[in-house]
């Protein structure tokens, strides 16, 4: 039964959501310096980047289970805290192992915490409705890269880098007491006796073919934001001031697709407008190949193709999230920690594929995009049909 999820609640689960953005984009251009006070090379620090992904992806492994056997909020909050306490230690770093791992706590409590959200929209609604929750969301924290690195340089310029860290923290300390003050109270049942562990997930074959399309999708995704400097400041040579504008319509053409299929939700399922995305995908994988293979020297063609296919997420995230989520009403923290690790897994390492292989061509980039758009839409093409999913008949944990 789809239950009303309140705006504050909604606004929360985004909050949450937008945590992650700012961990991982906010200190990229102290990075050097971080790396100069540490007396190591730029990579070493680049590598917790890397670092939080993986910690994101096993926090909410862990995360997952006991949220579906202690409740929503209290693991909510449990990670929050780690989080915050994460944050605040890392100005207090003062070795690289130490950074490392402090880095690696923080990003543990991201992912306990985050990956209680999808599990809520579960909770509360599913297919259209589900969509349409994913689909706000997903817009509201999209705001959170796009500004991250601006608030980052702004904070560096102000004081030091560690205030970056404790920022973040006084924002995790805050998110903590807002969840605590606007989540419900959780709700005993025994509903979650009758879900399964992550065995049962892989065992709902329905459901494989919309984890293979995000996760894979997703992946796109990260490629292109991995090897953007690489693609347009090194191939290209346009400037760091025009490289941020170009991304900027990356940023806005997520945000259009995601209004879209806001509306389009209104006449059209959930699995056929993902199909219907990912056929957009594809379009821009072809005019990516065109461009590099007809007219390796257009700067705007190959934007035109960028843009095009990472502009599909906005509508891909949000209705694949909730074809996968439809299939687990027992068992939605387990669920969405499968879909949460697996893209964040698949995204780390294919885009990490992408970036070893681009040293001095446009090739590789394009290929793994393609390749990663292609399996995305045999998943969902092979599986076309979303069955519903009976009524849970007891109240789930919130």
């Amino acid at each position: 039964m789809n239950k009303y999820i309140s705006t504050s609640l909604l606004l929360l689960l985004a909050g949450i959501s937008a945590l992650t953005p700012f961990a991982t984009d906010g200190y990229l251009s102290a990075i050097p310096i971080m790396a100069k006070d540490l007396n190591t090379d730029i990579s070493m620090v680049a590598i917790t980047v890397s670092l939080y992904i993986f910690g994101l992806a096993i926090g909410q492994l862990v995360g997952g289970p006991l949220s579906d056997k202690f409740g929503r909020k209290s693991i909510i909050v449990v990670g929050l805290i780690i989080f915050t306490l994460g944050s605040f230690a890392i100005p207090y770093a003062h070795s690289l192992e130490m950074l490392w791992t402090v880095r690696l706590i923080q990003a543990l409590g991201g992912g306990i915490a985050v990956v209680g959200v999808p599990a809520i929209i579960r909770d509360n609604a599913k297919g259209k409705d589900a969509a349409r929750l994913f689909s706000l969301i997903m817009l509201i924290t999209m705001l959170a890269p796009s500004i991250a690195p601006s608030v980052g340089t702004l904070i560096l310029k102000l004081s030091n880098w560690g205030w970056i860290f404790t920022s973040l923290a006084i924002v995790g300390a805050v998110v903590t007491v807002a969840t605590l003050l606007v989540m419900p109270a959780e709700i005993k049942t025994k509903q979650t006796s009758k879900g399964g562990g992550y065995l049962s997930v892989f065992k709902e074959k329905r459901a494989l073919g919309f984890l293979l399309a995000q996760g894979f999708s997703f992946s796109v995704l990260m490629t292109f934001l991995t090897n953007a400097p690489f693609a347009y400041i090194a191939h290209f040579g346009v400037s760091e001031t025009f490289f941020s504008g170009l991304l900027i319509l990356n940023v806005l053409g997520v945000s259009i697709v995601n209004r879209v299929n806001t509306y389009l939700l209104h006449r059209y399922e959930p699995n056929q407008l993902l199909k219907s995305f990912l056929m957009v995908q594809l379009s821009g994988a072809v005019i990516l190949i065109v461009a590099t293979a007809l007219f390796p020297e257009s700067l705007w063609l190959t934007v035109l193709g960028f843009v095009t296919i990472t502009a599909t997420m906005g509508g891909v995230i949000p209705n694949s999230s909730a074809c996968f989520m439809n299939y687990f009403g027992n068992n939605a923290g387990v669920a969405a920690a499968t879909l949460g690790a697996t893209q964040y897994m698949l995204g780390a390492a294919i885009s990490a594929f992408a970036a070893v292989l681009s040293h001095d061509s446009l090739w590789p980039i394009v290929c793994v995009m393609t390749v990663a758009t292609v399996i995305a839409y045999l998943g969902v093409a092979l599986k076309p049909q979303v069955l519903p999913v009976e009524d849970d008949k007891e109240t789930a944990k919130i």
